[in-house]
C-alpha cells in the first residue's frame, strides 16, 4: 500500500463535523442532565408535600374529632336538663365529675349552665341564689338590660371559673351573638375570639366558648318563634385557646407549624400558633373547618426539621453524574476527531458509558420501558424490575412471550389506550394509572408515565415510559376515606355515613314509590355500665350491641352509630304504603327487642342492658333526610319517657295503625 494511503488528508468538512458533533453531544447531555435532575428534584418534592399534606389532614381531622368531642358533652348535659324537671347545684356538679374531662377530654376550661332571666324577675333570681349560701351573688357587669343570662353553674367551681359566677354573657356582643345563633338554631354554636372571664391579666389567652340552647319541654321548638319562647338557658364550655390546642396536639407536630384563626387568617383573628409562623416555608397547607356554625381557618407550615428530613443528594447526584459523562463523551468524541488509532479505544469508552447509563435506568425508581405504540403493547427494551411488578422476567417481555396486556386489568386498557392516543395527537407526555395483575394473583396499582416517539411524518416509532407501583399510597388514600365514613370503635357507618345514605333512600323512595322506616335505638341506662364496669366494657358491649343489630337486620339494611350508645337503622323497601312499611318494621324492632333483652357476656361480667326505640316511617314525600332523623329521635325519647325497654312510633307512623293512634310496645 503507497504511504500516502494512510497520510493524513488534512482538515475536512468530515473532521471539523466530527468535532463540531462532540461539542453538540455536550450540550445535549447537559440539558438532559439538567432536566432529569430537575425532574427527579420536582419528583421529591412533589412526595415531600404529598406527605405533609396527609400528615396536615391526619391532624386536622384529630382537631375537628375533639371538637365534635367537646360538644358532645355539651349535649349529654342539655339531656340532663331534658331528662330532669330540675338541676340543682349538685347534681350539675357530680354529673361533671362523672365526666372526668381533665383525663378523656383536656383542654375545655369548664362546662357551666347560663340560666336566661327576664329583667322582672332579677331580684328574685338575686335572693334564690344567694340563699344557697352565696350572700354576695349578683349578675353582673351592672346595667339594666333585658333579658340577662347569669352563669349560675360552672364545674369545675374553683380558682379562674370562681370569676366567671354570676356573669352575664349576653352583655358582650362576640358572646350574645353565638348564643343568639344557638337559640334560633337550636343546635350548638361556636363563639368568635373573645377574652374569658376567668382570664386574671397573668398569662393571658385567646378563648371562645360553644353553647347548646336548654329548652322548656312543654313548649313547641319546632320553629324559631317556639324556640325563642322556650329558651331557659345555656350549657356552654370556655375554651382558653392555647391550652386546648396543646392538649390535641400533646405530641406535637415535628413537621409543622400549626396556626389556627377564627373566620380568616388575619393577626386579629389568631387564636394559636405552635410556634411563629415561617414565612419562607417550603410546604404551605390551609384547611378551612366548620365548628358550632362557626368557620376557623387552620394553616400548617412546614418545619426546618420536616424539610431537611425531605432533601436527598439524588438530584445533585444526577447532576454530577450527567455533566461528568457528557464531558466523557465530548472528550472521546473530539479525541476520536483529532486521531483515529484512538477510536477502539473511545468505542469501548461510549460502550461502557452505555453500560453505566444503562445500569443508572436500572436504578431509577420504577420500571423503565420502550414498546411498540399500538396494545398489546409488544416490548422493544424493559428494565428488570418488571419481575417484581408482574412475575414475568425481562427476556420473557423482550422475546415476545408475554406483553404488557397480558398483566393488565382488561376493563382498564380502553382508558390507556386513549390517554396514549391523545398524548400523541398532541405531542406531549401522558400519565394514567390503572390495575396490573401479577402471576401472584395481586392485583397493584401503577402509575404510568411516557409520550410517544414519531419521525419527521409524524408517524409513531415507539412508546417510552415508566410504571411505577403506588399500591401503597392507593391503600392510604382508601384508608383515610374509610376512616371519614365508619366508626371505629364498633366499625359500622357514622353519622356522615347515614346521612348520605337516607338522601338516597329518600330518593329511592321519591323515584319508585316505595316505603321504609328509620329506627333510632338508644341503651337504657348505659352510664351506668361505664361508672360500675368501666369504659372498656362500655366498649365491649357496645361492639355486642351493634353485632346484634347486624342480625336482626336484613342485608341490605343500614346500621349505623351515631356515637355514644346511639345506633339509628334505615329500613328500605318495606312495601307500597305506609301501613305495610310500619308492619314490616315493628316486627324488626320486635327482634332488636327480645335480642338486646338477651344478658351480655363481657369479660367476667354479665351486663344487662335494654333498649328504648323510636320507629318512623318515611316515604319520597319526607322533607329531608335531618327531619326524619329528628322525628325517629324524638319517638325515642317518648319511650324513654315512658318507662324504657320499648318501642314508640313518631306522629307521621302513627297514621299506619288503625284508627291513627301511635303505638308503644315493651
Amino acid at each position: 500500500m503507497p504511504p500516502e494511503a494512510n497520510a493524513p488528508q488534512g482538515r475536512t468538512p468530515g473532521l471539523l463535523d466530527r468535532s463540531a458533533a462532540a461539542w453538540l453531544a455536550l450540550g445535549v447531555s447537559c440539558a438532559l442532565t439538567i432536566a432529569l435532575a430537575q425532574y427527579v428534584a420536582t419528583h421529591l418534592d412533589t412526595r415531600a408535600q404529598d406527605r405533609f399534606m396527609i400528615g396536615t389532614e391526619v391532624a386536622r381531622n384529630q382537631l375537628l374529632s375533639r371538637m365534635r368531642a367537646y360538644e358532645q358533652v355539651l349535649r349529654g348535659g342539655a339531656a340532663l336538663f331534658a331528662a330532669s324537671e330540675h338541676v340543682d347545684r349538685k347534681e350539675w356538679h357530680d354529673y361533671v365529675a362523672a365526666l372526668d374531662l381533665d383525663d378523656g377530654l383536656p383542654g375545655i376550661q369548664g362546662i357551666g349552665f347560663a340560666e336566661l332571666i327576664p329583667a322582672s324577675r332579677l331580684d328574685e333570681h338575686h335572693a334564690a341564689v344567694r340563699s344557697e349560701g352565696f350572700p354576695g351573688y349578683s349578675v353582673h357587669p351592672p346595667g339594666a338590660r333585658d333579658p340577662y343570662t347569669s352563669i349560675v353553674y360552672l364545674e369545675p367551681f374553683i380558682d379562674r371559673n370562681l370569676r366567671a359566677f354570676g356573669y352575664d354573657m349576653y352583655s358582650e356582643p362576640v358572646r350574645r351573638e353565638a348564643m343568639s345563633r344557638a337559640r334560633d338554631s337550636g343546635e350548638a354554636a361556636l363563639s368568635g375570639k373573645v377574652t374569658l372571664v376567668q382570664e386574671d391579666g397573668r398569662n393571658t389567652q385567646p378563648g371562645f366558648l360553644i353553647y347548646l340552647p336548654v329548652f322548656d319541654r312543654q313548649i313547641d321548638t319546632r320553629d324559631v318563634v317556639g324556640r325563642r319562647t322556650a329558651l331557659l338557658g345555656y350549657v356552654y364550655g370556655p375554651f382558653r385557646a392555647h391550652d386546648m390546642m396543646r392538649s390535641i396536639f400533646a405530641d406535637g407536630l415535628r413537621n409543622a407549624i400549626v396556626e389556627l384563626f377564627d373566620d380568616h387568617p388575619d393577626d386579629a383573628n389568631l387564636l394559636f400558633a405552635s410556634a411563629p409562623a415561617r414565612h419562607d416555608a417550603r410546604h404551605t397547607v390551609t384547611h378551612a373547618v366548620e365548628v358550632g356554625g362557626r368557620n376557623w381557618v387552620v394553616r400548617f407550615s412546614s418545619t426546618a426539621a420536616f424539610e431537611a428530613d425531605s432533601q436527598s443528594a439524588e438530584p445533585m447526584l444526577i447532576l454530577v453524574g450527567g455533566s461528568a459523562l457528557g464531558v466523557l463523551l465530548f472528550t472521546v468524541l473530539r479525541t476520536n476527531a483529532l486521531h483515529r488509532r484512538r477510536m477502539q479505544a473511545a468505542a469501548n469508552s461510549l460502550a461502557a458509558s452505555r453500560d453505566e447509563f444503562r445500569a443508572l435506568v436500572e436504578n431509577v425508581p420504577g420500571v423503565v420501558f420502550r414498546c411498540q405504540v399500538g396494545a398489546p403493547w409488544p416490548v422493544i427494551h424493559i428494565g428488570q424490575s418488571v419481575e417484581a411488578l408482574t412475575g414475568a422476567t425481562a427476556d420473557e417481555f423482550v422475546s415476545g412471550a408475554v406483553s404488557f396486556a397480558d398483566f393488565i386489568e382488561p376493563e382498564d386498557i380502553p382508558r390507556i389506550e386513549q390517554a396514549i392516543r391523545d398524548a400523541a395527537d398532541k405531542q406531549t407526555s401522558y400519565e394514567v394509572e390503572y390495575r396490573m395483575l401479577g402471576r401472584d394473583g395481586a392485583v397493584r396499582w401503577v402509575s404510568e408515565r411516557g409520550r410517544v416517539h414519531a419521525d419527521a411524518l409524524g408517524r409513531d416509532l415507539w412508546l417510552d415510559g415508566v410504571i411505577v407501583d403506588i399500591s401503597a399510597l392507593k391503600h392510604a388514600e382508601e384508608t383515610m376515606r374509610s376512616l371519614a365514613f365508619v366508626d371505629t370503635l364498633t366499625q359500622l357507618p357514622n353519622r356522615r355515613f347515614l346521612l348520605d345514605r337516607l338522601r338516597q333512600g329518600l330518593a329511592n323512595s321519591r323515584r319508585h314509590g316505595h316505603h321504609g322506616a328509620l329506627l333510632f335505638v338508644d341503651l337504657d341506662h348505659f352510664k351506668a355500665v361505664n361508672d360500675a364496669h368501666g369504659h372498656e366494657a362500655g366498649d365491649e358491649l357496645l361492639c355486642e350491641v351493634a353485632s346484634r343489630l347486624r342480625q336482626c337486620v336484613r342485608e341490605g339494611d343500614t346500621v349505623a352509630r351515631l356515637g355514644g350508645d346511639e345506633f339509628v337503622i334505615m329500613l328500605e323497601d318495606l312495601g307500597d304504603s305506609s301501613t305495610e312499611a310500619f308492619a314490616k318494621g315493628t316486627v324488626i324492632t320486635d327482634k332488636i327487642l327480645a335480642a338486646l333483652n338477651q344478658p351480655f357476656e363481657v369479660g367476667s361480667a354479665t351486663l344487662q342492658s335494654t333498649p328504648s326505640i323510636g320507629l318512623t316511617c318515611f316515604s319520597g314525600e319526607d322533607d329531608s333526610a335531618e327531619s326524619l332523623l329528628r322525628r325517629a329521635d324524638a319517638a325515642m325519647y317518648r319511650a324513654k319517657a315512658g318507662g324504657r325497654n320499648r318501642v314508640e312510633t313518631s306522629a307521621a307512623s302513627a297514621l299506619a295503625l288503625p284508627g291513627g293512634q301511635g303505638s308503644a310496645r315493651s
